[in-house]
């Protein structure tokens, strides 16, 4: 019986050791996206504070992960560079942008470039921003891999076409094959547009024609919101 009090009494010690450890945040979260964690400022909503730059707002801690106050006895905050795609709530921010995960959808461990995949089907849209890009470089070799795509079968859906999307010009390569050549069925398509410098390159996979929901995709690209 004293052995097993002991033990217990050692278990109870050790929680409280490990409670009595664990760093406190105010006013803040500590989110983890593309490979980095951050010490976030939080709003009410959950959501997080970026600067005019498009920087994300984080709390200075020490050592233990604890706050640090400024000289007027707030808390030091500073700003910094996002480093690819942050997971907050239903939204995921990145470094240019932001966008809610649409229902029916969710994060496909999104890191350096955005991901969201519909529920149970292998839908999966890529979203790539590339700072400083060449879109017309970018659209021939997307166009140039839906073209070999195509040659696996002479029985395809294609699609190359212009469209509006963000107040701005897009284009759509796509092509849907029902045998790639090994039996199983493939779709590819990219969506490519242009903001303040940055080349977006929307890359759509699936296992199913996905041209048929092509409207539905640009609906949830609709959403985006620019941070700069």
């Amino acid at each position: 019986m004293k052995k097993i009090t002991a033990i217990l009494i050692c278990m109870v010690v050790a929680l409280t050791c490990l409670t009595a450890c664990k760093a406190k945040l105010k006013n803040g979260a500590v989110l983890s996206g593309g490979g980095h964690d951050y010490a976030a400022v939080t709003n009410e909503d959950g959501g997080i504070q970026r600067d005019d730059a498009g920087n994300i707002v984080v709390l200075v801690t020490n050592d233990k992960g604890k706050n640090v106050k400024d000289e007027n006895g707030e808390y030091a905050t500073q700003a910094v560079a996002l480093r690819g795609a942050l997971v907050v709530g239903n939204r995921i921010e990145c470094p240019d942008y932001r966008m809610e995960i649409p229902n029916g959808w969710s994060d496909y461990l999104s890191g350096a470039d955005l991901m969201i995949q519909r529920d149970g089907t292998k839908d999966i849209i890529k979203i790539i921003a590339t700072r400083d890009g060449d879109l017309v470089a970018s659209m021939k070799q997307a166009s140039e891999l839906i073209d070999k795509m195509k040659s696996f079968s002479a029985d395809t859906d294609y699609v190359n076409r212009s469209v509006k999307l963000l107040d701005q010009d897009a284009q759509i390569f796509a092509v849907y094959v029902p045998d790639n050549g090994s039996g199983a069925a493939s779709y590819l398509g990219y969506i490519f547009f242009e903001h303040n410098g940055v080349v977006y390159s929307c890359m759509l996979t699936s296992d199913r024609n996905m041209n048929e929901s092509l409207d539905e995709i640009l609906s949830i690209l609709n959403t985006i919101e620019f941070v700069h």
